[in-house]
Formats: C-alpha cells, sequence, structure tokens
C-alpha cells in the first residue's frame, strides 16, 4: 500500500518520453494488486501540472482535460492531510527547508508505516532513507 506523489501520477495521465520508468511501476503495482494513496493535496498537484503543461505548450487543452478525467478515475485511496501537517513541518525544517508539499507525502507514508514512491530524485537524494522513500523502479511488493 504505497503512497504515491505527483511526480507519478502526472505521468501516468499525461505519459510523456521518458516516462517509462512510472509505466513500469503501474504495471507491477496492478499485479500486486497493491492499494494506492495518497493525500488530497496530490490532486490540486496534478491538476496545476496539467494547466502548466498547457500553458508551457507541452501538450494541448483537450489532452489536459482527459487527463484530468482520468486522474479522478485512479483507484487511489485520498485522505485529508491535516494528521501530516505537524510531521510535514518537521520534515521540512529538518532537512533543509525542503518544499513542505513534498514532506506531506513523506509524513504520510511514516503514519502508515510504508514507502512514499517518487520520481523526484531531489527529494530522494534529500531523504536518503531507501525504507521510505524510493524511485518508481526501486518499489517491489512486500
Amino acid at each position: 500500500m504505497p503512497v504515491l506523489d505527483a511526480s507519478i501520477v502526472v505521468e501516468w495521465v499525461m505519459p510523456l518520453p521518458g516516462g517509462e520508468a512510472e509505466e513500469r511501476l503501474l504495471a507491477r503495482l496492478e499485479s500486486a494488486g497493491a492499494e494506492l494513496h495518497a493525500p488530497h493535496l496530490l490532486i490540486q498537484e496534478v491538476a496545476n501540472a496539467l494547466l502548466t503543461g498547457v500553458r508551457r505548450g507541452r501538450w494541448t487543452p483537450v489532452a489536459a482535460d482527459d487527463a484530468f478525467t482520468t486522474l479522478d478515475q485512479l483507484p487511489l485511496i485520498r485522505y485529508s492531510v491535516n494528521n501530516d501537517l505537524e510531521r510535514a513541518w518537521d520534515l521540512a525544517r529538518r532537512y533543509d527547508e525542503h518544499p513542505f508539499y513534498d514532506m506531506v507525502y513523506v509524513a504520510a507514508a511514516e503514519r502508515l508505516g510504508t514507502v512514499l514512491i517518487t520520481s523526484d530524485q531531489r527529494l530522494r537524494d534529500r531523504i536518503r532513507r531507501p525504507e521510505l522513500v524510493v524511485g518508481p523502479d526501486e518499489w517491489v511488493p512486500a
């Protein structure tokens, strides 16, 4: 039951060249029957990435609309971030003021006793705890 962050989900709903690791991850998660967890924050982050992609000409508005519809259909168990705010703040302060929203995902994984899967190499390098934060090619079913 891993926690997923927006960097993974954006690649699922709007695949781009170089997103093969995220596609392989999706296949492994489906094969394992894994429950997918994410804070509600994920929806806002992915939606923002889709809009940013339209503004920057990465994809069309119609493609972004389709991706947003796909996002809503993903089998994600979503939950409020309220239980993770204080821990996320502590983590952000501990790790050199790393962006708070990233630490919400890390705090959620800690609370659930699972791993966060992220494509954000900077976050993985910052945390350096492979039992807690892994890349898409590093996740294996328990």
